[in-house]
């Protein structure tokens, strides 16, 4: 039964991000660190701010994805701007998707807040090792197994933030580009489309009271060829040290989150996917942790704990 389950998770996973090819790892912990879906969000926390995450998911099956993600953003307050790099190498079964992006991103202050937009741009790579699989095409299955693809790529986004309120917009893949995956002979054994989509994010902060903050949130994605998808959120911050929230996925998973401050400059965070669909019954479920480090540009500035978006 887990082999089974396992086949049908691949196939299902295989055609959504490589067919349609998002090329795109999953996050939970997306509210606390909104570079990963928007790059107008760099230097939006007036920090050189650092961030590595490692997910899990459906632990118990072998073989599933596996993502680690690095990423640096920092804003440069005398001309406006903000440079970031990330990172990614995400893993499911014979596949491997990894890319190193660049982020420029342009801030203006307005009168009701600050808002930025932001170009990401690097490439992505494809790797598939078929010597993992069995085929009865021989074309498919020889000596030379490992197939793959480097393609370029581009992301937009905008956004709008104060002290106590965010929305961003953003588009992935805008160049929606057609690739094949070749083997070491050059054989163009499969090709695959960079599907375009597009993630719509806003939340807000509410005081309870001076031990007590309310942070509701939520984000919607889309594309053309795919159902709209959702996450409602909500999390309280207790005495400015302790961020514990949930979120339901309209994909059928429920996330615990958990956040701590450990000082002013670090922070450390835990998610939990419960998975509600059938791979519940051979999964014990996903696992998210990050690390985040902040430090201050300009010393004169107040250091502000904890930054809420």
């Amino acid at each position: 039964m887990k082999k089974i389950v396992y086949i049908l998770v691949t196939i299902l996973n295989f055609n959504s991000l490589y067919t349609s090819a998002q090329s795109d790892a999953l996050y939970s912990q997306y509210m606390f660190n909104q570079f990963t879906i928007n790059p107008a969000y760099a230097g939006s926390r007036d920090a050189l701010s650092t961030v590595l995450l490692y997910r899990s998911q459906w632990t118990g099956l072998e073989d599933a994805p596996k993502t680690v993600n690095v990423s640096a953003h920092s804003p440069f307050h005398r001309k406006n701007m903000a440079l970031g790099v990330n990172f990614m190498m995400d893993e499911l079964g014979p596949t491997k998707v990894q890319s190193v992006q660049g982020t420029y991103a342009y801030h203006i202050k307005t009168n009701f807040g600050d808002f930025s937009m932001g170009v990401r741009s690097g490439i992505i790579s494809v790797q598939n090792n078929q010597g993992v699989l069995n085929f009865y095409n021989d074309q498919l299955y020889g000596n030379n197994t490992m197939i793959s693809a480097v393609i370029p790529n581009v992301d937009f986004g905008m956004y709008f933030f104060t002290d106590m309120f965010y929305a961003g917009v953003s588009a992935s893949h805008l160049l929606e580009d057609n690739f094949a995956l070749n083997n070491n002979r050059q054989d163009s054994l499969s090709s695959f489309e960079l599907q375009r989509y597009f993630n719509l994010a806003s939340g807000g902060v509410y005081e309870i009271n001076q031990n007590i903050l309310f942070k509701p949130s939520f984000l919607i994605k889309f594309s053309p060829l795919s159902p709209i998808n959702y996450d409602l959120n909500a999390s309280l911050l207790l005495k400015k040290v302790l961020w514990v929230g949930f979120s339901y996925r309209s994909t059928q998973n429920l996330v615990c989150l958990f956040e701590i401050n450990i000082t002013d400059q670090m922070r450390f965070g835990y998610s939990y996917d419960y998975d509600f669909s059938a791979v519940r019954t051979t999964s014990s479920g996903s696992h998210e942790i990050f690390i985040g480090f902040d430090k201050l540009l300009n010393k004169k500035v107040p250091n502000v704990s904890p930054r809420f978006f």
